[in-house]
């Protein structure tokens, strides 16, 4: 993947994400914090966040998304003065979260970037008759890939398309054919895996980064296994716009987040 940024997006800063399931692990998101200078990001996407009476822990220079006893499993944090501003499109779902955020360009219209953080929650499987597992954004991709110009977290759906030699989980063409419809691309370097099992099995790809080529540019994609606290690893990339949608959402705007 080229890791320079493209001559048009060199006036605008980039959004530098870091993503991460702490697997509701108070020492994974410490772990996360030692990772953030390593890869001076601006935005953080936690799945599965270690929560205090449903309320995610507070980063002194990061806004936090959704702010106050959500319970979600799925919280974004943008550092703050990073850029212009940031929303909520729509109320939070329990298992997925899309921030707007507008950055820093000397335009009229400055360019915004939609950002969707996912968790996909198993949510019935029978180990005993070995049905199919159920998910709970499975039904939900389409309007997720409608709404974002990023769409990343934990998904797991094992495919070809990012992983050779696996069998193709259920609903997993139904979310390589949604994104191929929206005119995504896979930002993950194929096969590289994002999960090790604690009980040694065979490495998988769960953690996925799908970006709108129309509206963004995504760049410098990374895992970082010396940070990896329990099964999970860090995943690190920067995003730039190309045209982007300049529609400004008016929500839960930062200035009243923590």
């Amino acid at each position: 993947m080229n890791n320079a940024p493209e001559q048009r997006n060199a006036g605008c800063p980039p959004a530098r994400i870091l993503q991460y399931n702490t697997g509701k692990s108070p020492t994974a998101f410490q772990v996360m914090q030692a990772t953030i200078p390593d890869t001076n990001a601006n935005i953080l996407l936690v799945q599965e966040p270690p929560l205090l009476n449903g309320t995610p822990p507070t980063l002194n220079d990061f806004h936090c998304f959704p702010s106050h006893k959500q319970a979600c499993r799925t919280v974004t944090y943008v550092r703050k003065k990073a850029f212009k501003s940031t929303s909520v499109i729509l109320e939070p779902h329990v298992d997925f979260l899309v921030v707007s955020v507008i950055l820093h360009r000397k335009d009229p219209k400055p360019p915004t970037i939609n950002i969707a953080n996912c968790y996909n929650r198993l949510q019935d499987h029978n180990w005993r008759t070995h049905n199919q597992p159920t998910y709970s954004l499975d039904p939900l991709f389409h309007e997720i890939f409608a709404l974002a110009d990023l769409v990343a977290g934990d998904i797991k759906k094992h495919h070809l398309r990012w992983e050779a030699g696996r069998q193709r989980s259920q609903w997993a063409q139904n979310l390589v054919d949604i994104s191929n419809a929206a005119n995504f691309r896979l930002a993950n370097t194929p096969s590289t895996p994002t999960y090790y099992s604690i009980n040694n099995n065979r490495p998988a790809v769960l953690g996925l980064n799908f970006f709108n080529q129309d509206h963004v540019t995504v760049r410098n994609w990374h895992t970082h296994l010396g940070h990896k606290a329990q099964d999970h690893t860090p995943i690190s990339y920067q995003a730039w716009p190309k045209t982007g949608t300049h529609q400004e959402y008016k929500g839960y705007n930062w200035k009243n987040a923590n």
